[in-house]
């Protein structure tokens, strides 16, 4: 293979490296905090869902894509929820979303229900996978709904 070919080659493996490395530096300091949570029931005993209000901050001017974000809402080590996003894109500076978890009724909503009638709501953890353009970023969080502002009626749809 021609000399020339050769460093061409390298130059631009190491150029892809570097941008792979960078996007996956930018998706590691993207900060998400849960700043609200609320509990939401439809039509149906069957239909509830936990909505977690998240605060986004990405510290750079640079965009973001996203091929989306799924993940799971435990407690107790027993999976009560899930959650699956459409593609998107991150902008620079700070945004807000929330976070729709389907509650699985049948096992979990019953529990969760009472609790809320309780007034004793327990710690949730998130396991979240931000799925960005060529890679996934597996993060998981606990909410204590304690510590952020909790709409603790259950809201009628």
């Amino acid at each position: 293979m021609d000399k020339r070919l050769k460093n061409i080659l390298t130059w631009g493996g190491a150029f892809v490296a570097y941008r792979l490395y960078k996007l996956y530096e930018l998706g590691e300091n993207v900060i998400y905090k849960p700043v609200g949570i609320k509990f939401i029931r439809g039509g149906s005993i069957n239909d509830f869902v936990v909505r977690i209000k998240m605060e986004l901050l990405n510290p750079t001017n640079t965009n973001v894509k996203m091929r989306g974000i799924d993940g799971r809402l435990i407690v107790n080590n027993q999976v009560i929820g899930s959650f699956a996003s459409i593609p998107f894109t991150i902008k620079g500076g700070l945004s807000y979303f929330d976070l729709d978890f389907q509650i699985n009724a049948q096992n979990t909503g019953i529990t969760l229900v009472q609790a809320l009638l309780k007034k004793s709501l327990p710690v949730f953890i998130v396991d979240m996978n931000k799925r960005m353009l060529f890679f996934s970023i597996n993060e998981k969080f606990a909410i204590n709904p304690n510590t952020i502002p909790t709409d603790d009626s259950i809201v009628l749809k």
